[in-house]
């Protein structure tokens, strides 16, 4: 999602820039207090703007990151919970094999 809006940005700033050519290549004197500089201020808005979408990117991707990290870590959990689940299952069984001693009795069919 948002390498496809920084891809729109992009095309749509080319296609304004194919056809307002003469407004972007205006060159205004902008006085900042320590000095003049001559810019092309609608080139450098256009820049901006795509900073800003760079750093919206990075931050989207470092949430999607989390929320993965985030993800994972739960079933990691949930993995080891059924190990915990399956291990006293076990136990259990064991215990109840150890308490109930095996008696076979054999009928007199099977004596014969």
């Amino acid at each position: 999602m948002r390498y496809l809006l920084i891809f729109i940005y992009v095309v749509v700033n080319i296609f304004v820039f194919v056809l307002n050519w003469d407004l972007f290549t205006t060159q205004l004197d902008l006085d900042l207090g320590f000095g003049l500089f001559t810019l092309l201020p609608f080139l450098v808005l256009q820049l901006f703007g795509l900073l800003v979408l760079v750093i919206f990117a990075i931050v989207d991707g470092m949430k999607d990151l989390k929320r993965e990290l985030k993800i994972s870590e739960l079933q990691n959990k949930v993995v080891q919970l059924e190990k915990d689940v399956e291990i006293t299952f076990l136990k259990r069984n064991q215990l109840q094999k150890i308490e109930e001693p095996e008696v076979t009795i054999i009928s007199e069919k099977e004596s014969i």
